[in-house]
């Protein structure tokens, strides 16, 4: 989720830094990725479903099994590419001298689900900001991303959005704009560490873990970092040693 943004920025008339009027959206360029995958992705299921009952209809039963996995994988892969390209649609950021303008979707954790809320913080009911490191594992895969939040005065939390911890991540940069709103607000910025989000699931069905979970030791976030570069490593050689003996053996098929 982060750094290669769409900015427009416009100074206001009583011209400090401050006060400058600063907009943010996912880029245009994520936006055309992302629907392009969208489609293909559509594609792949129709072929896949199609597929499964051609083979299944040639009592080919292993082949229609391999084609009906594949459907429900592109189902799974759809479906969160589904929730990100609207997200990137919709989600905007507009700081101005007054307040922030937020158009942000209802974070799970790091998933951006429905429904959409669109509100608007005065500078002067910031209480605090508060950002930490939330480390949730998808398929045993853990994966860590960083979380930023403008606590009210009333207590109410409002959770930014969530980056990455790749500098290169092409989503808003809600790191950068909780700087800016601390600054805007004067008020200090608060890193409560790291800490366990549990399973992906969790994320989607029961929310973000509560702010005043206790943050992890350093020896362990060393640890997941390491086995999250290690993970991805796995993951991409296995998917690639997939793809390649499916298609051998569908060749061979063919040809045999």
């Amino acid at each position: 989720m982060i750094a290669l943004m769409e900015g427009d920025k416009r100074m206001t008339e009583s011209g400090p830094a401050n006060t400058e009027n600063v907009f943010y959206k996912p880029p245009r360029a994520l936006q055309i990725v992302l629907s392009v995958a969208f489609f293909l992705l559509i594609l792949f299921m129709v072929n896949a479903f199609a597929g499964s009952i051609w083979l299944a209809m040639r009592n080919l039963e292993l082949d229609a099994i391999i084609f009906g996995l594949m459907f429900v994988l592109g189902g799974v892969l759809l479906f969160y590419t589904g929730i990100f390209l609207f997200a990137a649609s919709h989600s905007r950021v507009n700081l101005d001298a007054e307040a922030a303008n937020l158009v942000l979707p209802n974070w799970r954790g790091p998933t951006p689900l429905f429904p959409y809320s669109e509100c608007t913080i005065p500078y002067s009911d910031v209480a605090a900001i508060e950002t930490r490191s939330e480390i949730y594992r998808y398929f045993v895969l853990p994966v860590i991303v960083q979380s930023a939040s403008v606590v009210r005065k009333d207590g109410r939390r409002v959770t930014l959005g969530y980056v990455q911890e790749d500098p290169l991540d092409p989503w808003i940069p809600f790191h950068t704009i909780a700087e800016q709103v601390a600054e805007r607000a004067s008020v200090p910025i608060t890193h409560r560490g790291v800490v366990d989000g549990s399973s992906g699931l969790r994320a989607l069905v029961q929310d973000e873990p509560p702010w005043d979970t206790p943050e992890i030791s350093e020896e362990k976030v060393a640890a997941v970092r390491k086995r999250e570069r290690l993970g991805w490593i796995t993951v991409v050689f296995f998917l690639a040693l997939i793809i390649f003996g499916a298609g051998a053996y569908q060749l061979a098929r063919m040809t045999g």
